[in-house]
């Protein structure tokens, strides 16, 4: 995100206390576009949907809308990775015109392989109307989709044409599942939220389009990155299968879940405080964008263009130290910033669960959830830093590690009882940064060392 993070940057330029908030704002939204996108539109759409409609089609519509996330997000990680390094390639050997094409192969192919799995998960394994169904199967497959455009959303420097995109999606999204809803109840409202996001998928790929589309359709020359790169398709995959470990385990193995329909479960004490967890990083992922992943990228370009044109030891060591500079600098006000959001809500968990409906019982697993959301956050960053530097492999026994632990502390903690909810996914990122902090101090603290030991020796 780092393309679009310098194009915020010059918000930041100006002078005042305008400019700083606006900038931040649009980093918030650029940084969770979909993430929060969805939320806003669910969130509204539940709040109506609740005086029309019986409470089991609005669990039916909600637990689909979860497990289809979940789904795409696992499903998708490998190829979003891959895909995202072999575009950054072809932008750097100036072969540009090889980047649309292979999008559209990547959309086509995603959308083809998602809609299999839909149909599998919602048309065999769920009792619910055909329509719900069909829906949710169309749903599942744009999602996917969004998840592949949402790649190249960097390359579009109109950040306003972004956000454009996301608000329209949003929007219809919401009035189309709630018109909908009312007469056709839980499909209707599948329905219409597909609707949305295919007016979405439609606006993101002609701004893709737009800014670096061509007549060639189709190219299958990144597939031989998923044999040079198998790392970053078992981090991409590890890492979404880490964060939804514990959301699966709670809802098939707690005693205190509930069956929906089928293989639909849902977790009552377990599910909702963790989504709403989620929301209170969104601070912090303004903060990624707009400083800590930007200002590393150019301090990392720096260093490696005066390794590769053969600058001096003295001008080569004077850019290692902006690096650890823009580190220390980023993440000083990325815990500063998510720390004090962080610890507010946490203080606050009582009023914002009473005004959110939920009860006391909730309010231990939300704070534990709040703090593991921090550890998650500054987890991804750290990844983010170690693939900068192409520790691809550290990177995947990370993210390994990572849902390793949080499967097995989690499982152990539904065993134990509910005061120990939430510790598993906590446990689970503390590990995480602890194991890439190590990891990445190490080979920032032996740059030079690993830069020039790494190269071919010529004879």
């Amino acid at each position: 995100m780092a393309g679009i993070g310098l194009e915020l940057n010059k918000i930041l330029s100006r002078q005042g206390y305008a400019a700083t908030l606006q900038a931040y704002f649009y980093a918030a939204v650029i940084g969770s576009g979909p993430w929060l996108v969805t939320v806003a539109a669910l969130g509204l759409l539940g709040a109506a949907m609740a005086s029309f409609t019986q409470t089991a089609d609005v669990r039916l519509f909600f637990v689909s809308i979860s497990l289809i996330y979940a789904v795409t997000l696992i499903f998708t990680g490998p190829v979003q990775l891959v895909l995202t390094r072999y575009a950054a390639d072809q932008d750097y050997s100036g072969k540009t015109n090889s980047i649309f094409p292979t999008f559209v192969f990547c959309l086509a192919w995603t959308a083809l392989i998602s809609t299999l799995i839909g149909v599998v998960i919602f048309v065999g394994f769920v009792n619910a109307p055909i329509l719900f169904r069909l829906s949710a199967v169309l749903l599942l497959t744009l999602v996917a989709s969004i998840w592949i455009a949402g790649i190249f959303l960097t390359a579009l420097k109109n950040y306003h044409q972004v956000l454009k995109c996301f608000a329209i999606g949003c929007g219809v999204s919401f009035l189309a599942a709630w018109q909908l809803a009312i007469n056709f109840q839980a499909a209707g409202a599948m329905f219409g939220t597909a609707i949305g996001h295919a007016v979405l998928l439609i606006l993101l790929c002609a701004a893709v389009y737009k800014e670096i589309g061509n007549h060639d359709m189709g190219s299958t020359g990144f597939l031989k990155y998923f044999i040079h790169y198998k790392e970053l398709a078992a981090c991409g995959f590890f890492y979404n299968a880490g964060i939804w470990a514990d959301k699966f385990l709670f809802w098939w193995f707690d005693p205190g879940a509930e069956q929906v329909s089928g293989i639909l479960y849902t977790s009552p004490i377990y599910d909702r405080v963790v989504y709403f967890s989620f929301l209170t990083i969104v601070p912090g992922m303004a903060v990624f964008l707009l400083k800590l992943e930007t200002e590393f990228s150019v301090a990392n370009e720096a260093f490696y263009t005066h390794v590769l044109r053969k600058g001096t030891l003295q001008q080569i060591k004077e850019h290692k130290r902006e690096m650890v500079r823009s580190l220390s600098g980023g993440f000083g006000l990325l815990i500063k910033v998510q720390g004090l959001c962080s610890v507010l809500v946490m203080l606050s968990a009582g009023r914002i669960l009473e005004f959110l409906g939920l009860g006391a019982v909730q309010a231990g697993v939300f704070q534990i959830s709040v703090l593991a959301t921090f550890l998650l956050l500054i987890f991804m960053s750290l990844l983010m830093i170690l693939h900068y530097l192409d520790k691809r492999r550290d990177a995947m026994w990370c993210t390994i590690i990572f849902t390793a632990v949080n499967t097995a502390v989690t499982a152990w903690t539904i065993v134990q009882g509910e005061r120990w909810y939430g510790f598993g996914f906590m446990i689970a990122s503390a590990v995480g940064v602890v194991l890439a902090a190590n990891l990445v101090n190490r080979h920032i603290r032996d740059l030079e060392f690993f830069t020039f030991t790494s190269q071919p020796l010529y004879g």
